[in-house]
């Protein structure tokens, strides 16, 4: 990032002379008894030990490149968008030999997703990052010459980095169908609450008491996001590349703050370090986990699930013979995976996905397929052995396809399904326990369990009914 930028040039004397600034490393130079930066925190700054960037001075006008230097040692690599070596007979679709079925080619979707050794990571990042970037090296100049206020400058420079925290979650990450969701992490959503009400200005509701005017003096207007930005076209994904260019940007910057954390903890007083240390651990640590609810949303309409499981319920599961088939919702399920893969390679053309992003991505559709497995499930009126068998087998042939579409191992959750079908078997003394020990899943799903199980009297079945309303009672 920095060596590069006009406003990080002042720092030339501090590579130069590690003393001039106290405890910019937590690495001890033996020999001299000074400290130096170790060099994971150096490189953004030093190119090489022989040739110092800041040494040359450029013409005003010449052009930066923030990220010279950047690119070698980081292994987070992006997903090849490179096809040119692919002969064209591997891109059509082919048909399957033993039941005629055409079948769209999504291994080779997979290979072409999938990492490349040789490539090297390329940052994301937006104008708005780049001049934040140049804000806060500016920030740091004045610190540097008004060291009095030097603590005061770095309470507007976590503001300033908070708004845009901010700005980014609420644009594509402020849900109200993900906020309560389970894989959103807690602690982003207390940074996220402590951000709105020590920052974010109350918008006047009409009808509603006027706000306080003397509280908004010293906060700001919640940005809104500009209407050329669409997020609900299902052929791009829901706005997929402009989440990924604004989340991935966010992280960037994250990541370079942390960089200068040294830096700005030389600058200010002993007594006024838990601060700092505060805002990275509560918010600059959290910019990775923004990716969760915003990747979240995607991932949880990209797929049809209601449908899913409107097909599930027409299945009967009181069957009295072994199935060697499963049932096409699976297929179903399937097809909109290979769906969704065609459509992260067409946009990978236009903007690079970091493999992380896929990752996350993948998993999150994988836990709500999974979900949508269980929910089907519990919605079986009346089930047999036999039943629970099929059960098994189409979710067993769900995980099978799972490996021709996407590369991501281990599958998240798939306790969670096979633990319900299993637990139809369990005899009476083991199904109390394990109904306690299982408080993943929901009441209904709980219940409906138990009413479907065949081999226990109606005195126990109250039994086991009580035990998960008891249950049920407690997580109010």
């Amino acid at each position: 990032m920095g060596h590069n930028a006009h406003e990080f040039r002042f720092m030339k004397s501090w590579m130069k002379s590690p003393n001039s600034t106290l405890n910019l490393s937590t690495t001890e130079d033996t020999s001299g008894g000074g400290t130096v930066m170790e060099p994971s925190k150096r490189r953004y700054f030093v190119q090489s030990a022989t040739k110092n960037p800041f040494d040359e001075k450029p013409d005003e006008d010449e052009n930066e490149d923030f990220f010279a230097g950047s690119l070698d040692d980081e292994d987070n690599g992006n997903l090849s968008d490179s096809d040119s070596d692919v002969p064209d007979e591997l891109k059509q679709d082919y048909i399957d030999e033993v039941t005629g079925e055409g079948r769209s080619n999504s291994r080779q979707i997979k290979r072409r997703l999938s990492k490349s050794k040789n490539e090297k990571f390329i940052p994301i990042v937006t104008n708005t990052t780049l001049n934040v970037m140049r804000v806060i090296g500016k920030y740091m100049q004045m610190m540097t010459v008004l060291k009095p206020i030097a603590f005061d400058v770095i309470l507007c420079m976590s503001q300033l980095f908070d708004y845009y925290f901010y700005t980014v979650y609420s644009f594509f990450g402020a849900d109200t169908t993900t906020k309560n969701e389970r894989s959103i992490n807690n602690r982003l959503n207390i940074a996220l609450q402590r951000i709105h009400n020590n920052l974010i200005a109350e918008s006047p509701v009409p009808g509603a008491p006027p706000v306080d005017q003397s509280e908004n003096q010293e906060k700001m207007p919640q940005a809104y996001l500009s209407p050329i930005v669409d997020l609900h076209r299902r052929d791009q994904l829901f706005g997929l590349a402009e989440r990924v260019v604004a989340v991935e940007s966010l992280i960037f910057l994250a990541k370079q703050l942390e960089l200068l954390q040294p830096h700005l903890e030389a600058m200010i007083p002993t007594n006024k370090k838990a601060f700092l240390q505060q805002f990275f651990s509560q918010t600059v640590n959290m910019a990775e986990e923004v990716r969760k609810p915003v990747y979240w949303r995607v991932s949880a309409q990209a797929v049809n699930y209601d449908q899913v499981q409107g097909q599930m319920a027409s299945v009967r599961w009181d069957i009295k013979d072994i199935m060697s088939q499963h049932n096409p919702y699976v297929d179903s399920i399937l097809r909109s995976f290979e769906s969704v893969a065609h459509q992260l390679v067409e946009i990978n053309r236009r903007v690079p996905i970091p493999r992380v992003v896929y990752h996350t991505l993948w998993e999150h559709c994988v836990r709500l397929a999974n979900r949508t497995f269980v929910e089907g499930f519990s919605n079986a009126k009346k089930c047999s052995n036999e039943g629970r068998a099929l059960m098994q087998l189409d979710y067993q042939q769900f995980l099978m396809k799972l490996d021709s579409i996407m590369d991501l191992k281990p599958i998240p959750e798939k306790e969670f399904v096979e633990g319900y079908i299993k637990a139809y078997y369990l005899p009476e003394s083991q199904l109390d326990s394990w109904l306690q020990d299982h408080k993943e899943y929901s009441n209904k799903q709980l219940l409906a369990l138990i009413n479907s199980v065949d081999h226990i009297n109606k005195k126990s079945r109250q039994r086991l009914i009580n035990i998960v309303e008891e249950m049920d009672r407690s997580r109010r």
